[in-house]
């Protein structure tokens, strides 16, 4: 057998494990939300069986993102354990193929399954779980949320937006208020004039489309009008997340929810933690693919298959606990970004390579 068919064959091997682990925890996950759904959505609305399973559809590709590592890890080290049971391993390593040979086609797999996770499903997870709120609060009857603030911004100009409440389905704001505010030659924020109204609505992507408006300005008379349009940054992402239906940006839109954030004044930590750990997910695969091989060999040696793939599980809990504490560090500013997104992959990476080659080279 030559070297590319072997590494083919290794690569399949260990694409169709990582398959079998994903179809498991994705029917496990699927079952729950489900069931959580149709005691939720199911008794506000009259949904059929296949409409929440639709529901149920939409929502699944965000909630396995959460355990993408977990399917990695799960899934080489099933592929390389009914490898050694088949004796494979052992004839490979007879045949004076190392392990660092033998794990490459591992490793290419689950690398280029964290560049299609962050770059292709994450982007469209997050539309997925858009179209499941939509159509949620559509069978729900809208989303009614209390009193919000919103705010957005240029180099110029700034605007304060205060709401009594907010209605998702019908991207309408209720009796709000604009505080209209420019930005001096000396950088000092001054008050430049005020619309009150009795609705708002963002019915076209870009503009606010004001009802009964009263409009006030320093020195000027109250004017009052019927309708008014106003430009504005606002998203219905934005909306979304005021009204606690939070959708994290896509991939490709991070970089310019970041800009617009900081444009705004708002704190964009958390987008650019998002960023950073979309951008380490790879990393963490091959982390994981590591832990898996580790255990792999140490079956190849010694025996004690269920104590080792319990050993081998507990671990992958262990870098999943500590790369949940370190993210939570940073969300809060304790630790730099990136510091928070990519001290826990590299370390379990470095950590991995090198209990690995000590159990390879001694």
């Amino acid at each position: 057998m030559s070297r590319a068919t072997l590494s083919r064959y290794i690569a399949g091997r260990i694409f169709r494990g990582i398959l079998l682990a994903f179809l498991i925890v994705t029917a496990i996950i699927a079952l729950v939300d489900y069931v959580e759904a149709s005691r939720n959505i199911g008794a506000d609305g009259d949904l059929s069986p296949v409409q929440l399973l639709v529901l149920t559809g939409l929502k699944i590709p965000k909630l396995i993102e959460q355990t993408i590592p977990f399917v990695v890890l799960f899934g080489v080290m099933g592929a390389l354990s009914g490898m050694n049971k088949r004796s494979e391993l052992t004839v490979m390593r007879a045949a004076g193929l190392s392990a660092w040979r033998f794990l490459r086609p591992a490793i290419i797999v689950t690398a280029l399954i964290g560049v299609l996770w962050s770059t292709v499903v994450n982007p469209l997870s997050s539309r997925m779980m858009g179209e499941y709120d939509a159509r949620a609060a559509a069978v729900t009857g809208g989303v009614e949320s209390e009193e919000i603030w919103l705010r957005e911004g240029s180099d110029t100009a700034q605007r304060v937006i205060q709401a009594e409440g907010l209605n998702l389905s019908e991207k309408r704001l209720d009796r709000p208020t604009f505080y209209e505010m420019r930005i001096a030659a000396d950088g000092a924020t001054v008050f430049d004039r005020r619309f009150d109204a009795e609705t708002a609505r963002l019915l076209t992507p870009g503009y606010w489309t004001l009802n009964g408006i009263i409009e006030n300005a320093p020195g000027e008379a109250t004017r009052r009008s019927d309708t008014l349009t106003l430009p504005t940054n606002i998203t219905i992402d934005e909306l979304r997340e005021q009204s606690g239906q939070q959708i994290d940006p896509p991939f490709w839109d991070i970089q310019a929810e970041i800009k617009a954030n900081e444009t705004a004044g708002f704190s964009a930590r958390k987008l650019r933690l998002q960023f950073h750990k979309l951008l380490a997910l790879p990393f963490l695969l091959v982390a994981m693919t590591f832990i898996a091989a580790g255990v792999s060999m140490h079956l190849v040696r010694g025996g004690g298959t269920l104590r080792l793939l319990i050993l081998g599980a507990v671990m992958g809990f262990g870098v999943f606990f500590a790369d949940s504490v370190v993210t939570a560090f940073g969300e809060v500013a304790i630790v730099p970004v990136v510091l928070a997104a990519w001290s826990v992959p590299l370390l379990v990476l470095l950590l991995g390579i090198t209990h690995l080659a000590r159990i390879e080279d001694g």
